[in-house]
Formats: C-alpha cells, sequence, structure tokens
C-alpha cells in the first residue's frame, strides 16, 4: 500500500487550500509521494529573446508535481529553480535539477527548472580566466532577463499548474544563485543605463506578461557570490545559504569571479560567509550549511532537498530559526576552521629522500615564504612560493640536504607554522 494513504484519509476532504493550512499539514517537509506519482510537464515556452550569438533564442521550462489523480490539493508551494553553469552552460535538465525535481514534487510541491540564456566571451585561457568581463556582465543581464521573465509566467499561469503563488519559493545553484538575488533585490537603476539601450528593460523583457514582483517567499541558494552585498538588505527575505569552504569557482570568503586574479582580476565578489556575517549583524533570520572541505557543489541534491523541505516549512509554520549547520566533507579545512588563516594540510613523505610535497590552503592572495633550517637554525633554503586560493600544491626539493633533522617554517602575513621533517 503507497506512503500516501495516511495523507488521503487525513486530506480527502480538502479541495482547495488557504496558505495557513500547510503548517498543519503531514507534507512539504517530508516524502508522502513514490516516484511513481510524480508527472512532469516539459518543455513549456515563456518566452523568446535575442541570445550572445544575435540569433532569436525560445526559452523553456520544466515542471513536477504530484499527479492530480492522487493529490487532493488544488493548489500547491512551488519551488522555481535556477540552474547554474557559471552563464556558459548547465541546464534544466541537469542530474541535480532531474533528482531535486522528483524529491521535491514526492514532498508535494510543484518544481519548475527554467532554463535561460547563456553565453559570453570566456577567453582562451586554460585556466578560464582572460575573458570578456564586460561580455560577462551582459551574460548576467540577458539571464536576469530570462529569470524574472519566466517567473512572471509562473505567476501568471498559477491556476492552470495548481500553484499557490503566496507561497513560491526560489533556489539556485551558482549562476543561478546570483540571477536569484538580483531578480529578488536588484533594480533598473542598479545596471549601466546602456544595457536597457541594448537589451531592454530587465520587467519587461522575453514575454509579455507585467505587473508580477520578484517576491519568493524564501531564497535557497548554493555557491553564492555576489559584487554588491547592501542589496539583500532592501528586503528582508529568509534565506537558506549553502556552500563548500573549498570552492575555487565561487569564494567561500571573498574573491575574484572563478578565482580569476590574471592576467587581470574578474568582477569581485562576496560569498555566502560575509553573506552570512551581514545578515547576522543585521538581525536577519537566515540559515547557513557550511560544507568544510566541500567544493563548488557543496551536497548532494538529497541533501539539499533534505534541509530545504525543513526550512520551507518553518516558513509556513511562521517558526524558522536562525540556524549554521558545519559538516567536515573532505579532508581539507579550508576556510572555517580556520577563519580563512594559512594551514597546512599535507606535508609528506617524512622522512624523506629527495623530495618534500606539500600542500597548503588560504583564502589570502599573497605569496608564501618558505625557509628550511638545521637544529642550530642554520637556513639552507629560502624560497617564496606564489599562492591563489583555496589550495596549492608544492614541490619542494631537499635532495642536497645531508642526513638529519630539519625544520620548515611557511608564513603568509601574520600566519606562521613550523614543521619538522627527517631527511634520510
Amino acid at each position: 500500500m503507497r506512503k500516501l494513504l495516511f495523507v488521503l484519509m487525513s486530506l480527502v476532504s480538502i479541495q482547495t487550500v488557504h496558505a495557513q493550512d500547510y503548517c498543519s499539514m503531514e507534507r512539504f517537509d517530508q516524502f508522502i509521494f513514490d516516484s511513481l506519482d510524480i508527472e512532469t510537464i516539459r518543455n513549456v515556452e515563456y518566452g523568446e529573446a535575442i541570445n550572445q550569438l544575435g540569433n532569436m533564442e525560445n526559452l523553456y521550462l520544466d515542471l513536477y508535481f504530484p499527479s492530480p489523480t492522487i493529490d487532493p490539493l488544488a493548489k500547491k508551494p512551488c519551488i522555481f529553480f535556477v540552474h547554474g553553469g557559471g552563464l556558459l552552460g548547465g541546464s534544466k535538465e541537469s542530474d541535480g535539477a532531474l533528482q531535486m525535481g522528483y524529491l521535491y514534487a514526492r514532498m508535494g510541491y510543484v518544481f519548475v527548472s527554467i532554463d535561460y540564456r547563456t553565453g559570453w566571451d570566456s577567453g582562451d585561457e586554460e585556466t578560464g580566466c582572460g575573458g570578456d568581463t564586460l561580455d560577462l556582465t551582459r551574460a548576467t543581464y540577458r539571464a536576469l532577463q530570462d529569470v524574472k521573465a519566466a517567473y512572471r509566467f509562473i505567476k501568471d499561469r498559477a491556476t492552470f499548474y495548481g500553484i499557490d503563488t503566496n507561497y513560491i519559493f526560489a533556489e539556485g545553484n551558482s549562476a543561478g544563485s546570483r540571477q536569484l538575488i538580483y531578480a529578488a533585490y536588484a533594480t533598473q537603476d542598479d545596471f549601466d543605463p546602456a544595457y536597457y539601450d541594448e537589451l531592454g528593460s530587465i520587467d519587461t523583457a522575453v514575454n509579455d506578461i507585467t505587473n508580477f514582483t520578484f517576491n519568493p517567499k524564501g531564497i535557497i541558494t548554493e555557491a553564492l557570490g555576489i559584487e554588491d552585498s547592501t542589496l539583500m538588505l532592501r528586503k528582508d527575505i529568509p534565506h537558506f545559504m549553502f556552500h563548500g569552504t573549498c570552492d575555487s569557482i565561487v569564494p567561500f570568503f571573498e574573491g575574484p569571479t572563478f578565482y580569476c586574479f590574471q592576467p587581470f582580476v574578474y568582477p569581485y565578489l562576496r560569498g555566502s560567509y560575509l553573506l552570512a556575517g551581514m545578515l547576522e549583524a543585521q538581525g536577519r533570520t537566515y540559515q547557513f550549511y557550511m560544507g568544510e572541505g566541500a567544493g563548488h557543489d557543496t551536497a548532494y541534491p538529497d541533501t539539499l532537498v533534505a534541509y530545504g523541505g525543513t526550512f520551507m516549512k518553518s516558513i509556513m509554520c511562521n517558526n524558522l530559526q536562525t540556524k549554521r549547520i558545519y559538516r567536515v566533507l573532505g579532508k581539507f579545512k579550508c576556510a572555517v576552521a580556520n577563519e580563512g588563516e594559512l594551514v597546512i594540510t599535507e606535508l609528506y613523505p617524512n622522512p624523506v629522500e629527495d623530495i618534500i610535497y606539500l600542500e597548503m590552503t588560504s583564502t589570502r592572495i599573497r605569496a608564501i615564504d618558505l625557509q628550511i633550517y638545521n637544529i642550530i637554525g642554520q637556513t639552507l633554503i629560502d624560497e617564496e612560493l606564489d599562492f591563489f586560493p583555496p589550495v596549492a600544491n608544492y614541490t619542494v626539493d631537499v635532495s642536497g640536504l645531508p642526513r638529519g633533522i630539519y625544520f620548515m617554517r611557511v608564513s603568509q602575513r601574520q600566519e606562521e607554522y613550523v614543521l619538522k621533517f627527517f631527511k634520510l
């Protein structure tokens, strides 16, 4: 017998619900439907616009929801999802979006996953740096237009798709997270007028649907970074932020986009750690999942959905509380454990014959000084190592040292470490 039976018994008489009833329902923070109970509508066109190549591009979204034949709710809270991909790729049908779509729908939500225009001149550097940052800003503007247009479309068609427009939540990954922040907080005045002249308004482009404000009940972001953090103080929207401390694409603390320092610095981002601190200082309610050792993908979809469902249900019940969740997910301690200061994560082999392999982590863009000295304090090796966060690996040739005990000192700004090793 399906897990849904107890829900049907308690809700069988409900055809239309009011928002205040959601808190008392046994759904939205737990799975009440099976995967086979979920239906999808693919490739719904929400608008069209000129893309980076100068061609007209049709824009689509997908919907996931419990089958109306077994779900008694005529209207349901909705999750509006925007994928990542560095404005170069990504898709509404990425593995993460697909998994989250089914998982959230099994909790009883309508899940909407959108595509948007991508593409910009990212340069020829192997590192992904050296691109046209003005073109990156232009791509951001186009994507923002699409996100707002898709949101207007969903609100306009809410009755048809069974969506309660009072309870639309927004969720994004990486570049998608950034678009959501712009959509929720930015206005046309925040952008250079040249973009309006070239691409049109952020509020009326892509489709002819108007008069719908981007006003999600809550926002969930993964790997969020934004240039002007004060945007988020314009409205009091509950936030849940996920971020990996070893993210090498969007800084956990702060730094340029994609960590591009050379050949020139990319747009400078404030990461989730600083944003959470700002919200804390302002007395705002928020939640923050810190994945110590995690990279750009902080958590698997099932983890995102489990925490996300609890977050949204708390908003429905009006009992959301500020919370910081710290999980050690990898061997590196890139940020939280040491507040971003220098940490030596690995030195091997020890004892050593010829080559020492050294691994360090820090959030500072600053050279590291390395000295090796013997037991009577004589400096035998003195080097300066270039460092770009969050993790760097080095090799140190000690083949010329005689057998004995040595000390390695590494320092960056005021931080320093001294490690002992034995030379065979």
